[in-house]
């Protein structure tokens, strides 16, 4: 039986104030990061195996194993482009999954009560000066510092109970207290009973109440800006 769950979510993103932004490495479109980017672990290839069925199983992120990341795509009036990302591991939730048999297929997977939460004041991204905008200026997440991602109830066809999937799921995205339906494209499956699920998705800073930074005569922050998640649950 298997079937990967559609794990979600969680966003972070970015955002910056005009002369202190969080896009701004010393303003220069050569800059880099000064930090080494946070490296998930997770399985590099993926067997499809068959599951037992199960119901209502609880699963828990692993914060250890789990990563959430912006990524911002910096256009400097050079026509130069680098994207600029920024990484939290403070990340939390659970959901409840069951596989079973079901009318529509071979097999279901019900997800069930899925909440994710990360921290967005403990977004790094090598730039002191960039996160501290994160915080006080545009996203403001000493004020808002939760990002909130919820499904209520999903299910999806299975074939054979196979272990992994590839979707396309919906949930609801709390950002500064502004709730937008949000989808992720994903890849999950599980190994052992342990969950891992990896996915993207795209959001607009004006769907959450603020616009992209900017920086006159110096570069600007394209909207959309990308959301990569990495997962690990374990009961």
């Amino acid at each position: 039986m298997k079937k990967i769950l559609p794990f979600l979510l969680l966003l972070s993103f970015c955002t910056a104030d005009s002369s202190e932004s969080l896009l701004d490495i010393e303003d220069s479109p050569n800059s880099s990061m000064s930090e080494e980017p946070v490296q998930t672990s997770t399985s590099t290839s993926i067997e499809v195996t068959q599951l037992e069925s199960f119901e209502e199983a609880v699963y828990k992120v692993n914060k250890e194993m789990s990563s959430v990341s912006y990524l911002a795509p910096k256009q400097f009036l050079n026509a130069n482009l680098e994207i600029v990302e920024g990484v939290t591991r403070e990340i939390s939730g659970e959901f409840r999954i069951t596989l079973g048999d079901c009318d529509s297929a071979d097999s279901c997977l019900q997800v069930r009560d899925l909440i994710i939460s990360a921290d967005l004041t403990t977004l790094k991204s090598g730039s002191s000066i960039r996160d501290g905008a994160i915080q006080n200026n545009w996203l403001e997440s000493k004020l808002f510092p939760e990002a909130i991602y919820t499904v209520d109830e999903i299910v999806f066809p299975n074939n054979n109970f196979d272990s992994k999937i590839d979707e396309t799921i919906v949930g609801i995205l709390t950002v500064r207290n502004i709730e937008v339906n949000v989808p992720f494209s994903i890849t999950a499956y599980m190994e052992n009973e342990i969950i891992y699920v990896s996915g993207i998705t795209e959001i607009d800073t004006t769907w959450f109440g603020f616009d992209a930074p900017t920086k006159f005569n110096a570069w600007e922050v394209l909207n959309p800006i990308g959301i990569k998640i990495s997962i690990v649950a374990e009961k």
